[in-house]
């Protein structure tokens, strides 16, 4: 079995719809192309949303992509071409396995399901949201009452993903380190363990404050997802500057009415 590709870091040249050309480090005159979620793409070159080519503020920066590879067939499956995928980090890879676990959502439909932030849709599938479902690309009634089915017992680890998908990818050092942490995945319905397990958070993301924010958006009427992307975008604003979230709550929520 030949290795599979898990993780790359190095220049993130440019994004043309949701197609990253990266070249990776120490290996000059190579590149590799990563297809990225819709959510990832848009964010990484600062744009609302929509197809095409762009400049923004990650291109030309360091990026760390946490990959998973495929072979997509080809002439009614006549010929294979291999396929590399691209994820923010190895939880947001874990969360696109199980969502494409479910039947009718293969890769390249997923990659476009994901046209919001993971959390957000793992919220909504955790609260069984079938309508927020169905305003993601190519999501129907009947596909979206099929994850929620699914998935809705599945989910609660990943709630809150994507805040840090803005930043660029630590140095080597801090890179290896990461790395050698282990790994905690979210258990499966029926294999003893519990399907909520902790989850880290991602480095220097406030989440109290952040989960905090959210919920007092919630309560002052915003619905869970117009909350969570509020929050989210306020968080890539300060990121994108290079700094980090603020842990004030005011400060969070403030910030997110003005990132609307």
């Amino acid at each position: 079995m030949n290795p599979m590709l898990t993780r790359l870091t190095g220049i993130l040249e440019s994004i043309d719809g949701n197609a990253a050309t990266v070249v990776p480090e120490g290996m000059p005159g190579v590149a590799y192309e990563v297809l990225l979620p819709a959510y990832l793409a848009d964010a990484w070159l600062g744009r609302g949303g929509g197809g095409g080519g762009g400049t923004g503020a990650m291109i030309g920066r360091r990026v760390e992509i946490h990959t998973l590879e495929y072979l997509e067939g080809q002439g009614q499956g006549a010929s294979f071409v291999p396929r590399l995928l691209g994820f923010a980090s190895r939880a947001e890879r874990e969360f696109f396995d199980l969502l494409t676990s479910v039947k009718g959502l293969g890769p390249k439909r997923g990659l476009r399901v994901m046209a919001v932030e993971p959390g957000v849709i793992a919220r909504a599938i955790a609260e069984r949201n079938s309508r927020m479902l169905q305003t993601l690309p190519e999501i129907g009634p009947k596909l979206a009452e099929s994850i929620v089915h699914e998935l809705k017992s599945k989910c609660d680890a990943y709630i809150g993903l994507g805040i840090s998908r803005g930043a660029p990818a630590p140095e080597p050092q801090a890179a290896a380190a990461t790395e050698a942490k282990p790994s905690r995945k979210p258990a499966k319905a029926g294999n003893g363990r519990s399907s909520a397990e902790p989850r880290p958070v991602p480095p220097s993301a406030p989440a109290a404050p952040i989960r905090a924010a959210v919920d007092a958006l919630v309560a002052l009427g915003e619905s869970p997802f117009d909350a969570e992307r509020m929050v989210a975008r306020a968080i890539d604003r300060w990121r994108s500057g290079g700094d980090d979230p603020p842990a004030e709550l005011s400060v969070l929520i403030t910030a997110a009415y003005a990132a609307r």
